[in-house]
């Protein structure tokens, strides 16, 4: 994501174009149109618990503030599309300092090759990243399928059709999260939708930063499922199975990394979505999570850190709801027990 400079000359150029395009957001006959949207949201995670806390939280402690705003512009005019949007969230994940930033979350050009197809190209998400949650049901997700989101330097290509939908994407010198190089990468996935069984599976994998930084290579599958076994009730299945080299030593001036080692990561979420009424959804589930570098006992367990408390793996369960007063505003609360990160989350989000 860009940041700083380019974010203030963004934040000019957003707000320029929102005066401008305010008067037709309406769009035309054609299908060109111009788009502001956006959501706010305050909230975030009580009682983080540091024995559980693999990556989700920069900090333990018995609040965690995951207060976020977006505003972004979307717009057609003949066949080409455009969007940009800006983020201004927590850097929350493990090694962050839980700081609000402003950053680029998209910015990018698309051309319409059908109406079923299109292509994007720059700033974007990696093609499975718009499915890797797909049959987790919660509203905060439970296991983090850990695919590559956000990155700059993509092509992406999709297509939905009647029930079938597919695409693929392609990042020139990835990049995780934390800035640090991943090499190229490269997913995709396929589904089919309908109105009792959906289903997708989605793959990845990437090049790895050849030692400059401790990501190597990755191999990836995920999938998930929605079954609506009744009008009001629906069930949800998602999955990953990973394989992923990380450095395990670095060069005897800390500049390279070295002796890269295959971690095999694994998770499993089975949820449930019970709607009632108008207005209010009860959403639960149970979530299983499985990492190579937790296990003590395994080949490439670093002994510089403390054991996991919960093992090799770690298993909980959420209960919560979600309240709907308007269609653009959701009030959601969950608790969580076992060997959960944390004990609840509470979040209220308006969009617009």
């Amino acid at each position: 994501m860009l940041k700083k400079s380019t974010v203030a000359i963004a934040i000019i150029t957003m707000f320029s174009a929102g005066s401008v395009s305010a008067a037709i957001l309406d769009g035309d006959s054609q299908g060109d149109h111009v788009s502001l949207y956006g959501e706010v949201g305050v909230g975030g995670h009580f009682g983080t618990n540091a024995d559980y806390n693999h990556d989700e939280f920069w900090d333990t402690k018995g609040y965690v503030d995951d207060s976020l705003a977006s505003m972004g512009v979307e717009g057609q005019r003949q066949q080409f599309t455009y969007r940009l949007e800006l983020d201004y969230q927590r850097r929350n994940w493990l090694g962050g300092d839980g700081e609000l930033e402003l950053a680029i979350d998209k910015m990018y050009i698309g051309y319409l090759l059908t109406d079923q197809q299109w292509v994007e190209f720059g700033l974007t998400d990696t093609a499975f990243d718009d499915y890797d949650h797909f049959g987790d049901l919660t509203f905060n997700k439970a296991v983090e399928t850990g695919e590559a989101g956000d990155q700059e330097q993509t092509v992406k290509y999709q297509a939905k059709f009647e029930n079938l939908v597919f695409g693929t994407s392609y990042s020139y010198d990835g990049e995780h999260e934390s800035g640090a190089q991943q090499g190229d990468i490269i997913n995709g996935y396929v589904g089919w939708m309908s109105d009792v069984v959906s289903v997708v599976v989605g793959v990845e994998t990437r090049g790895g930063s050849n030692g400059i930084s401790k990501y190597g290579e990755q191999k990836q599958v995920g999938a998930g499922l929605r079954v609506n076994v009744m009008p009001d009730l629906t069930l949800g299945l998602n999955g990953f199975l990973e394989e992923e080299d990380l450095a395990t030593r670095k060069s005897s001036d800390a500049k390279t990394y070295l002796d890269y080692q295959t971690f095999t990561n694994k998770g499993l979420t089975f949820s449930a979505k019970y709607d009632l009424g108008e207005h209010w959804e009860i959403i639960s589930s149970v979530n299983h999570e499985e990492y190579e570098g937790w296990d003590l006992i395994g080949p490439n367990y670093d002994y510089t850190k403390l054991a996991p408390k919960y093992g090799k793996e770690r298993r909980w369960a959420s209960l919560g709801f979600n309240y709907r007063p308007a269609r653009d505003i959701v009030l959601s609360l969950e608790g969580r027990v076992g060997e959960a990160p944390e004990a609840a989350y509470a979040f209220a989000r308006m969009y617009f």
